[in-house]
């Protein structure tokens, strides 16, 4: 494993601590949902988990991505920055799209499979199909994890950019 591969891991445990810090802020809006007696449909709750929860964090890392440093807080800890082939942070819609890649796609793959299955009360096309997302979800995640080692990610890939090492500037 290549020493980025290392650091681009490690800047996305980082992010990823932050992340759950937001998520489990929302724990209290879940509680008053149950005390309250919401039911929703498994498609509604994965509406209202993206609103709340997918969408801002893909919106927030692409924020940092698209800012003059081209960094999360967790690339800024280890030293990386997000980069186009001009050598500059990416533009917003650049961003988004390459989180939208990272970060959505495979939560919400995760999540319908979850919502579906929980709510599900006897075996049918639905458990088939959210067992399906569930299975491509890991396989999108684990195509991201060998493509890091082996070279440039699909969503670095599709959204034209690169992740860099950050050299310190000469003193």
């Amino acid at each position: 494993m290549t020493r980025l591969a290392v650091r681009r891991i490690a800047a996305w445990c980082v992010d990823w601590l932050i992340i759950i810090g937001y998520a489990a802020a929302l724990v209290p809006l879940g509680l008053l949902l149950a005390a309250w007696s919401v039911r929703l449909s498994p498609a509604a709750w994965n509406a209202v988990s993206f609103l709340l929860l997918v969408a801002p964090v893909t919106g927030w890392l692409a924020f940092w991505e698209a800012a003059p440093r081209g960094a999360s807080p967790g690339k800024r800890l280890l030293r990386l920055r997000v980069r186009t082939a001009a050598g500059s942070a990416p533009p917003l819609a650049r961003a988004l799209v390459r989180n939208a890649l990272k970060v959505a796609l495979p939560w919400e793959l995760g999540h319908t499979a979850a919502f579906t299955l929980a709510s599900a009360p006897a075996p049918g096309p639905a458990q088939v199909v959210a067992m399906g997302c569930g299975v491509a979800a890991c396989l999108v995640v684990a195509g991201y994890a060998v493509s890091l080692v082996f070279g440039r990610t699909p969503y670095d890939r599709v959204a034209g950019t690169w992740v860099v090492r950050r050299h310190a500037a000469p003193r």
